[in-house]
């Protein structure tokens, strides 16, 4: 009989058995991890990109924040400052108004007999107004209402700057009556005022009289 009609052995069986047992075993470990490789992909696989997502949607709302927050800032700051500049345009304008109602004031030139007086006029100018009420007694102490209504009453005819004013004289002129003699700081515009008292209107010019020189009253 020759070798290659010779049968497999017990033991040439029992060792192809052993081995293809542990094929089968090595494939089912490999399914098996092939198998838990899949599963993690599947639930944890997809968490970072909705991860970076929910990041990238935080950061987006944290500049629309920022942004509307920067928004508001400029826009509070932009209504302080148009109502800084729309009270000091209404105080130009009241200033200009004052101004205007002045220059329509006429005037009439008048005759003088001191030496000191340049010129001269009268007008129909309007009582500058009171925050007093009741019976009127004048107070000629400084800082009084008496005193800074005859200033404003001043300047408003003269157009000497109440900042700007110099008084050297303001005295009783008679009953309700008061005489006033102003001048610039540079002493350059001198003017001599007569003002009379009108109940709930105030203190009204009705004598202007430009002098050269301020008097030695």
């Amino acid at each position: 009989m020759s070798e290659n009609n010779q049968k497999p052995t017990r033991q040439d069986l029992h060792r192809n058995h052993k081995r293809n047992n542990l094929l089968v075993i090595l494939g089912i470990i490999a399914a098996a991890f092939l198998g838990l490789v899949l599963l993690y992909n599947i639930f944890y696989g997809n968490d970072e990109e909705p991860s970076i997502a929910a990041g990238n949607q935080t950061n987006s709302q944290s500049m629309i924040i920022t942004e509307s927050d920067d928004s508001s800032e400029k826009s509070s700051s932009t209504k302080k400052s148009s109502d800084v500049e729309k009270d000091s345009a209404e105080e130009d304008s009241e200033e200009e108004n004052d101004k205007d109602k002045d220059k329509d004031t006429e005037t009439e030139k008048v005759p003088s007999t001191d030496d000191n007086v340049s010129t001269a006029y009268t007008g129909d100018w309007e009582p500058i107004g009171t925050t007093q009420t009741g019976e009127h007694v004048t107070d000629y102490s400084d800082g009084s209402a008496d005193r800074n209504e005859i200033k404003q009453a001043i300047s408003a005819v003269t157009g000497i700057s109440a900042d700007n004013m110099i008084e050297w004289w303001i005295g009783n002129a008679g009953d309700q009556q008061v005489t006033a003699t102003v001048s610039d700081t540079q002493k350059e515009k001198i003017a001599r005022v007569q003002l009379n008292w009108i109940d709930g209107e105030g203190w009204q010019v009705t004598l202007v009289e430009e002098l050269n020189e301020i008097p030695n009253n």
